[in-house]
């Protein structure tokens, strides 16, 4: 029979092991710790009234969107600064009129200057922020039979505090058409700076790309994917380098920075 003493001891010998091996780092660590996020602090876009960018580059083909190599040859696109906090129906925003030079296919005029605008939210004009632009989802209502007025909305394109690498959700709703239940999600990333050589001249430009995904009938993987928008930004510049993406329904572009006025 063990005695008093005895059980004592052992008890104390195994609290001495218990702190040796503690002490010594032979206890497994449970806590993990996340990847740190690195925004990104530079100005990427900076909108100041009256900067101009001009682009050469091409038409997409609605249906492949493919660049139609025969439009290179007339292409020319401007996007210049044109106001700055301007009141909307969709809320303030900074205004950037846009224009592109395409083939009519036709003898005279053989060209036309089409004129559109963007419009963008960001907290400043200038500095570092995340920032949206006002886009059409019309041809998604249309395409599920959707009748709706709101076809304008926000598609957070560049998310700077989310840094490199990063996925987040840009725009992510869901509707009740004819056919069930169906749901967009534009995701956005933004890949690390690299140099990109545009028309004979270098840029040190972040990637950021938006993507679209299809959900149909509450499925939680999507029926349909693909890019949307892909654009390169140097800071404090601007866009270098645009493609956007075409939809079935209308011709989308590829833009590669020529010259700017600042």
């Amino acid at each position: 029979m063990k005695t008093v003493k005895h059980i004592v001891s052992t008890a104390a010998l195994l609290a001495v092991l218990s702190l040796i091996l503690s002490s010594s780092g032979c206890k497994e660590s449970t806590t993990e710790s996340g990847p740190t996020v690195q925004p990104i602090t530079e100005d990427l876009f900076p909108l100041i009234v009256g900067r101009k960018l001009t682009f050469s580059g091409f038409l997409r083909d609605r249906v492949t969107d493919i660049n139609i190599d025969a439009t290179g040859a007339v292409y020319e696109a401007r996007m210049t600064v044109a106001a700055l906090s301007v009141p909307t129906p969709f809320g303030t925003a900074h205004v950037v009129s846009d224009s592109q030079r395409v083939p009519t296919g036709i003898a005279t005029p053989p060209t036309i200057w089409v004129l559109s605008t963007f419009y963008v939210q960001r907290p400043s004009p200038t500095g570092s922020g995340n920032f949206s632009f006002l886009t059409n989802i019309g041809r998604f209502y249309r395409t599920f039979g959707l009748v709706r007025a709101d076809s304008l909305r926000w598609i957070m394109l560049v998310k700077q505090d989310a840094g490199v690498g990063a996925e987040w959700t840009a725009f992510d709703s869901s509707w009740t058409a004819p056919t069930g239940l169906v749901r967009l999600q534009v995701v956005g990333k933004i890949d690390a700076k690299a140099p990109i050589t545009l028309n004979g001249q270098t840029y040190n430009a972040y990637k950021a790309t938006a993507t679209r995904k299809v959900y149909l009938g509450g499925a939680s993987t999507p029926s349909v994917v693909g890019e949307t928008a892909s654009i390169w930004l140097a800071p404090d510049l601007g866009i270098v380098k645009f493609i956007f993406n075409a939809d079935g329904e209308s011709n989308g572009f590829y833009r590669e920075l020529k010259s700017k006025n600042f």
